[in-house]
């Protein structure tokens, strides 16, 4: 009886004494190396000794033989520990005839990498499924790649920022696994991507010659070993092919291996996951969602922190303990949000020591991410510097030491690793590793950085350089990318000898062309950019340098690199350009997504392949510039004469069927968009619309009860299919083109044949109405989901139920399959998104997509996209896999009724009841998100007494104060409320007061940020409250219908309750006095209340119709002005309520607030705002509307004049704070944004594009859409 090693794949008959002797090293004629049998008499007896001198290139050997051992010694009754000489009996025969090579390699290379790591400090990193799940959700990363180990899937991307942990994760992940490696297992091979020349081809052969794997070798891993492949720095090589596809991996004759790679989220565009996730060997190359998955390393929690900075301090000589590093870390404003990056936590702790020294008061130091790379860096080259000075070096390196430190050795070293930097970046197009020999590379440029010169050596040995074997990179791609930005600008000090000076002089500075912004282009470095942006923010000196260089571009045209790049790093640092004069500056291929350039001035300029996405561009002058290939992420829009209740696209693309309000379906050509067809038969609105598979049928429902089929090869007039005792709300064909489907408001789903449109099955169960249909892809089931909160899944052929599936929430509005039908997603209520796994009974994953309804949700005909829309108007784009947001489109400003992505998902279409359809560019997904803040709504804005702080609140709770100048964010308020419905400054300015749906009055310590304490009141709510003018007290208005007055400087008592309104109180306003408080009511009455006693004084009026009831005190005194029905007026509250004069208005009135001079009025509606001037004439007041803005996407909730000045502050429903200064030039008055803080969306509102050059037709027909005056007599007309 025989058996077998693990992959063993030929015999040998040769001969040896001792198997287990060193002269095992014969070689048969195939090139295996060979373990000879010995000649075994019969009961030969073998001594223990000889097994004790087997090499580690044996240990798969050992571990057999012993664990054979093992078994026989559990049988006896011999004591290991014995002095008694020991042999070993005859067994049966040792199963080894021979010891493969690729053994004795791959333990060879076990040992290599368990020695080669080094880890001082190690924390098990947690991750979250994706970019917006909340972090009380994380799971163990480990755990997470333990399951990817075990299961099917083939390829799993670790995504994480700069300096997050991946490749520390990675190479633990290594070193674990070499240790649990076991002969004939899969093993683990770790490819340094970067350091590779054809990694999307020969990934794998590549790296195993980098670990000398002869080929022979190679080819018997190929046919008979499974790997998994540790792939790290995906980005770092500027790779955007998918690995797993170009190398062929799991395909049959190929390598069998896992793929799990790591890259830096800031390199990811939208359509990321195709460069990643698997495709199905077949002709369709169809992605394969479900061999695939990620996660995302999430930053070190402050306990995670503690744990790292305990085994940080023992590793060598310090002067600090475990507290003084967490104390410095907690008290030091923004450091802590800082330290939960690991690389930049280990960064913060060797800083912390000089970040601290002379400081007194450690709550005033602010630090950035940049300012902590340069601390760092000068103490890495201090700290070697000191440990050269202590070494006793070779007399040659001793001279070239001393000349070094009397030179600076700082300066020198941080030159030196520019130097490098910059020289990576020209000759190697960024790609991180640096592969030297200097026999080879002794005359190229290399030499000057690895050579064996003594300056070198010593300078290259201080910096901050990794090198494994022939391969040199610094020791993380951020620091590569910190250096180069240095080459740029670096850190600007008084006191610092080191500081470089700035490159733009009038006088001396070289030519423009030679400046290191007019290297490359930064708009595909964005972390390049980030760093110069931060530095704009700590030196007023790079931002005039910049200026200069964009002001330098309307002259030279060898500027316009550096221009571009200048502009870039400016918009990303928040620089507004509003109303600043850019005539004639050259920026093409610039990157100004999210920008803000209200009434900018861009005659003449070069604007040429300018990213325009998403960028407030309102009242900008375009005249004569140079506009060819500009991109502004979005397309002109199709307007209807009537409100849009439905819309589907023609399966090839090239037609577009509109149903609307008053029953007509209008059919569009998409590439030429004239209307080629009216067809009329409905009688009331149409609901919901499908075209069949072949095009060549569409069927309509109607909530005229009635179900039409329309064959447009016949006739315009749809056929009558039949009349319903109910509304239709959803139709839908089958993708096999046999089968149609229509449900309404009865609750069941009608199944009909296609050919005859007789019903084939009734579907029941659903307690509710219909709301949502969707076939499966290939036609076999059906999922019907309804306002109860079910989904039912059935059988198309049979009738019968497969799945009854019960969500949480309530109210399913829409549901969709992906394209490969594993999956579905529905939309919810209150703006829920939900995705269901088809193998899977139990719920998947939800998160909060939308403030609103979900009204419609579509997957991207690749799976990878998931695009949904609300009842706001807003439509999103997310990840299918993480579930983190891609894109905000913001355009309509009514509920969107339908959506779909076009055949080849380039773009979106959506329709909404604003009467229009809109096509977004997929590809701009992204673009300006996030650049400027939040997008939860914004319920309310205040600026201080002083004019120099703007706060606002949001209704997830979030307070936030903004230099009421600049829009830089000051401080964001800690503590948390439910909802933060309204807010307002105490008369010194010291504190703020804010209140919400839990009906506590939270007041906060402007200094401080923190809470001092909180006031209980109305448990229904809280939507009003107002101080008055002495400060010591303060007013709120409840949903529980009552006013409340708080004695504010006792600690908040309560000292009066005000009862008689019937509905909530909504808005609340003191007199200049104080002694009267007026509020007013959802039913549209207003009450005016004596402070001091809290009588009931007066009740003017009951006014219904709509929120047209607003109220505020001018400055005077003597004028409340409420909004009535079709009028503003002032009312005199000092006696009868004759008004002063009248403001016609044109919407609903939410709101409006006077100016400190008490001439202007601040009227808002419900997506506008109207500015009204006082002017007196013969006696008597006259208003007049001076200007109106309409760059709102949502409600405008809040108006806030500032103190002294002609500035108002907006917030909205749409995430957005702005700032609007009036100005008044030759008579006419007009309104320029100051800045804005919010998500960004493209605004061309009176943007002048009549003379751009090259301006596409479709981007000119979308502009003008968008407001844009494009015929310069109509502005010859306004003025």
């Amino acid at each position: 009886m025989s058996s077998s090693l693990p992959y063993e794949h030929s015999r040998s008959q040769s001969s040896a004494s001792n198997p287990l002797s060193t002269n095992h090293g014969d070689l048969t004629n195939n090139g295996k190396r060979t373990l000879p049998q010995p000649d075994r008499p019969a009961k030969s007896r073998r001594s223990l000794s000889a097994t004790t001198s087997n090499s580690t290139a044996l240990q798969g050997i050992q571990h057999y033989t012993i664990g054979r051992f093992s078994s026989f010694c559990d049988s006896t009754s011999w004591n290991p520990h014995s002095s008694t000489p020991f042999t070993l009996p005859y067994l049966s025969p040792i199963p080894v005839r021979e010891i493969p090579t690729v053994e004795y390699a791959i333990s060879t290379l076990k040992n290599q990498r368990l020695e080669e790591y080094k880890q001082a400090v190690y924390i098990p990193p947690l991750a979250k499924s994706n970019l917006q799940a909340p972090y009380n959700n994380l799971f163990s990363l480990i755990d997470k790649v333990h399951e990817f180990l075990v299961g099917d899937d083939q390829v799993m991307l670790i995504l994480g920022d700069s300096g997050a942990g991946k490749s520390t994760f990675i190479r633990h992940l290594e070193y674990k696994l070499w240790n649990d490696y076991e002969i004939g297992g899969r093993f683990p091979l770790f490819i340094n991507l970067p350091a590779l020349e054809r990694p999307e081809k020969d990934l794998i052969v590549e790296q195993l010659w980098t670990y000398k794997f002869s080929e022979m070798q190679i080819q018997e891993l190929e046919q008979n070993r499974q790997l998994l492949l540790i792939c790290d720095g995906y980005d770092e090589c500027q790779l955007t092919v998918n690995l797993h596809t170009t190398n062929l991996l799991n395909r049959t004759g190929h390598w069998k291996a896992k793929l799990l790679i790591t890259c830096r989220t800031q390199y990811l565009g939208p359509d990321y996951r195709d460069c990643f996730i698997p495709t199905a060997v077949d002709r369709y190359h169809r992605v394969t969602n479900n061999l695939f998955q990620e996660a995302v390393i999430a930053p070190f929690s402050k306990s995670q922190i503690e744990i790292y900075v305990d085994h940080y301090v023992p590793l060598e000589p310090r002067t600090w303990v475990k507290d003084d590093y967490l104390d410095k870390l907690t008290t030091i404003p923004n450091l802590m949000d800082l330290a939960r990056n690991p690389f930049l936590l280990t960064l913060a702790l060797e800083s912390l020591p000089r970040v601290v020294r002379g400081a007194t008061n450690l709550s005033s130091i602010h630090i950035t991410r940049v300012e902590l790379y340069d601390i760092f860096v000068e103490h890495w080259l201090g700290v070697n510097k000191r440990r050269l000075q202590s070494q006793k070096l070779r007399v040659d390196d001793q001279i070239t030491f001393n000349e070094l430190k009397d030179d600076g050795f700082e300066r020198n070293g941080i030159k030196f690793q520019q130097d490098l930097a910059a020289a990576i970046f020209r000759e190697q197009d960024g790609k991180p590793v640096v592969d030297y020999s200097h026999r080879r590379d002794k005359n190229s440029w290399k030499a000057a950085f690895f050579g064996p010169e003594p300056d070198t050596s010593l300078l290259r040995g201080a910096s901050l350089l990794s090198r494994a074997g022939n391969q040199n990179r610094f020791v993380h791609q951020s620091v590569l990318e910190y250096f180069y930005s240095r080459t740029v600008r670096g850190p600007v000090n008084d006191d610092d000898e080191f500081a470089p000076q700035p490159h733009l002089d009038t006088t001396t500075s070289p030519p423009i062309e030679d400046h290191p912004l007019s290297k490359r282009s930064l708009a595909s470095e964005p972390s390049i950019a980030q760093f110069l942006a931060e530095r704009v923010t700590l030196d007023p000196g790079f931002k005039q340098e910049l200026l200069a260089i964009i002001e330098r571009s309307k002259n030279d045209q060898q500027a316009a690199v550096a221009s571009a790049n200048a502009i870039n790093i400016l918009v990303r640092a928040g620089l507004h350009f509003n109303g600043s004069d850019l005539q004639g500056i050259r920026i093409p291929r610039a990157d100004l997504s999210g920008g803000q350039f209200d009434s900018a001035q861009l005659q003449g300029a070069d604007l040429k392949g300018v990213n325009f996405s998403k960028s407030w561009i309102r009242q900008a002058d375009f005249g004569s510039a140079q506009m060819e290939g500009a991109r502004f992420g979005e397309l002109s829009y199709l307007k209807e004469a009537e409100r849009v209740e439905a819309c589907v696209l023609s399966p090839d693309g090239r037609l577009l069927a509109t149903g609307l309000k008053n029953g007509d379906i209008n059919i569009y050509n998409t590439t030429t968009w004239r209307q080629i067809r009216v067809s009329w038969g409905h009688s009331h609105g149409v609901s919901s619309l499908a075209y069949s598979p072949d095009g060549h049928q569409i069927l309509s429902g109607s909530k005229d009860r009635t179900l039409r089929l329309w064959d447009f090869s016949t006739t315009d007039r749809g056929g009558l299919i039949r009349v319903l005792p109910y509304s239709v709300t959803s139709v839908v064909f089958s993708p096999t083109g046999r089968q149609f489907a229509f449900a309404g408001t009865d609750r069941s789903v009608s199944l009909c044949n296609a050919q005859t449109a007789n019903v084939l099955f009734i579907l029941q169960g659903h307690t509710r109405p219909v709301t949502g249909l969707a076939y499966s892809p290939d036609g076999e089931q059906i999922a019907c989901c309804s306002h109860g909160g079910t989904i039912r899944i059935f059988n198309t052929q049979t009738g019968l139920l497969i799945k009854d599936m019960e969500s949480h929430s309530e109210g399913i509005r829409c549901i969709a399959y992906s394209p490969d039908g594993r999956r579905f997603v529905s939309g919810f209520r209150k703006g829920i998104l939900q995705l269901w796994e088809m193998a899977s009974d139990r719920q998947g994953p939800t998160w909060r997509a939308h403030t609103d309804d979900v009204s419609c949700t579509r997957f991207s005909p690749n799976g990878l996209l998931i695009a949904s829309s609300c009842v706001d108007g807003t439509v999103k784009l997310w990840d299918t896999q993480a579930r983190s947001l891609l894109s905000v489109f913001v355009g309509h400003h009514k509920r969107v009724t339908s959506l779909m992505f076009n055949p080849d998902g380039s773009q979106l279409v959506s329709s909404s009841r604003d009467k229009t359809i809109r096509f977004w560019e997929v590809s701009a997904a992204g673009s300006g998100l996030g650049l400027h803040g939040p997008s939860d709504p914004v319920s309310g804005v205040a600026f201080s007494p002083s004019g120099l702080s703007l706060v606002s609140c949001r209704q997830n709770g979030t307070v936030q104060q903004h230099n009421a100048v600049s829009g830089e964010l000051e401080q964001v308020f800690s503590g948390s409320c439910l909802q933060a419905s309204c807010i307002a400054y105490s008369k010194d300015g010291l504190q703020i007061a804010t209140a919400g749906r839990e009906g506590n009055i939270h007041i906060w310590d402007v200094t401080t940020g923190k809470s001092e304490f909180v006031l209980q009141g109305d448990q229904d709510g809280v939507e009003a409250l107002a101080f008055s003018p002495c400060g010591q007290w303060i007013a709120t208005g409840s949903k529980g219908n009552i006013v409340q007055l708080w004695k504010f400087r006792c600690g908040g008592e309560s000292v009066h309750t005000f009862t008689g309104h019937s509905k909530s109180v909504t808005t609340l306003a003191f007199s200049l006095t104080g002694l009267q408080i007026t509020s007013k009511c959802k039913d549209n009455t207003f009450q005016i209340w004596r402070e001091d006693t809290g009588d009931f004084r007066a009740m003017l009026g009951r006014y219904l119709g709509g929120p047209d009831l607003a109220i505020d005190y001018s400055p005077s005194g003597r004028q409340d002005a409420t909004s009535l029905l079709s009028e503003v007026r002032p009312i005199d509250v000092h006696g009868a309520d004759e008004p002063y004069g009248y403001l016609p208005r044109h919407d609903n009135i939410y709101g409006l607030a006077f100016s400190s001079c008490g001439q202007w009025i601040v009227i808002r509606s419900e997506r506008s705002i109207r500015l009204w001037n006082s002017v007196a004439r013969y006696g008597t007041q006259t208003w007049r509307c001076m200007a109106v803005i309409e760059e709102f996407f949502g409600q405008v909730n809040s108006v806030a004049w500032r103190p002294g000045l002609l500035e108002f502050a907006t917030g909205c429903d749409d995430g957005s704070v702005r700032v609007w200064k009036v100005l008044e030039r030759s008579g006419r008055v007009s309104v320029q944004m100051i800045w804005s803080s919010g998500p960004a969306v493209l605004a061309s509102t009176g943007a002048l594009i009549a003379n751009a050059v090259g301006l596409s037709t479709t981007n000119r027909a979308l502009l003008k859409q968008r407001g844009a005056i494009y015929n310069s007599l109509v502005l010859d007309k306004e003025e």
